[in-house]
């Protein structure tokens, strides 16, 4: 960045390292600071120079500015948002800036440049004149720390979400997904449920069982499901599953969420010992998928543990076809299966 290297050192308003009365000397170009109390849009404009180079500020001045922003929520706001945006930049790692920051910095640079001085005018003018003078160039350093500022957070943030797209060409249809999942009921007891779903035929075989207590197993389409007491050899129909996982391994609302905003891609990280890419729905909950694209888990939005003990992805042939019929068995009743309480 060499342009920017000998444009420091042709300006000390950018230069680091500077001494103690460079820095307090830099300070003679702003307004002078109000009272604490003052109040006005005026003074507002003023305190928010202040705030934009704060760490230049002496402890007396600082003092003033803290003092009036406790008294103006406005100043509160702008002082609490600079000091959050300067933690991230403070725990950023090392990294070479965009050119479109050096493109800002020069063009700001050139615009202070070319300020041409006013003709001789009445003391009165020509002061309020230099004022104004005075705030545009520091309206304009404090415009380059807020890009700047603005520039790194939004990495920091969101590092790779442009980078992360879904190949046009995925496709989770020719799978069975298959995951196991322990849920609780109203009072508390446990259930294992065994979920198997025909991607294709957007068919479903779930199972959920409590030892000694219930063993219901659904099948169910888009259109109807079947429920099937296996310890008592009851049927019904139009029962409604135990979980509902099309949110979650639903390719094309993925495909839209991200592209809409409402799926958020968080970057790469390790989950089980292997590499995953991370995505964050609307709710919160998180979609793991492996280096294929697939997915492997989703974290909870509550505490991000994990929702499913297993998940795996299967040939259709190694399903039995049996898994998706709705015929009744023959030597099955109707009748009000036992449900999940």
């Amino acid at each position: 960045m060499s342009d920017m290297s000998n444009t420091n050192d042709q300006n000390n308003l950018f230069e680091r390292g500077q001494s103690t009365r460079e820095r307090h000397a830099r300070l003679l170009e702003l307004p002078p600071l109000p009272a604490a109390t003052a109040v006005g849009p005026e003074v507002c404009a003023t305190m928010r120079l202040y705030l934009a180079v704060w760490q230049d500020l002496t402890p007396t001045q600082m003092w003033t500015v803290s003092q009036h922003a406790q008294l103006c929520a406005q100043c509160r706001n702008e002082q609490q948002m600079l000091e959050r945006a300067g933690n991230l930049i403070r725990h950023l790692p090392v990294s070479q800036p965009s050119a479109h920051v050096d493109q800002a910095v020069m063009a700001a640079l050139t615009a202070r440049r070319n300020l041409r001085p006013m003709p001789v005018t009445p003391i009165g003018i020509r002061r309020t004149h230099q004022r104004r003078t005075r705030m545009i160039g520091s309206l304009v350093a404090a415009a380059i720390l807020l890009l700047a500022l603005g520039f790194a957070a939004t990495n920091f943030l969101f590092p790779s979400q442009q980078a992360f797209a879904l190949p046009a060409t995925l496709s989770w249809n020719n799978y069975v997904l298959f995951h196991t999942q322990t849920m609780a009921g109203s009072q508390g007891q446990h259930y294992e449920v065994t979920y198997y779903q025909n991607m294709s035929e957007h068919v479903v075989n779930e199972e959920t069982v409590q030892p000694g207590k219930l063993d219901l197993v659904v099948v169910h389409d888009q259109q109807k499901s079947l429920g099937l007491d296996m310890m008592h050899h009851v049927a019904q129909w139009d029962v409604t599953p135990m979980s509902d996982d099309g949110t979650w391994f639903n390719l094309q609302h993925l495909r839209e969420d991200l592209q809409h905003g409402s799926a958020t891609y968080l970057g790469k990280d390790r989950f089980r010992n292997q590499d995953v890419y991370r995505i964050r729905y609307a709710d919160g909950h998180i979609l793991l998928l492996d280096m294929d694209y697939m997915p492997v888990n989703v974290l909870s939005s509550a505490n991000s543990t994990p929702l499913y003990e297993k998940v795996q992805w299967l040939q259709p042939s190694q399903v039995a076809s049996s898994m998706w019929n709705m015929d009744v068995p023959s030597d099955f009743r109707m009748g009000q299966v036992r449900k999940v309480s």
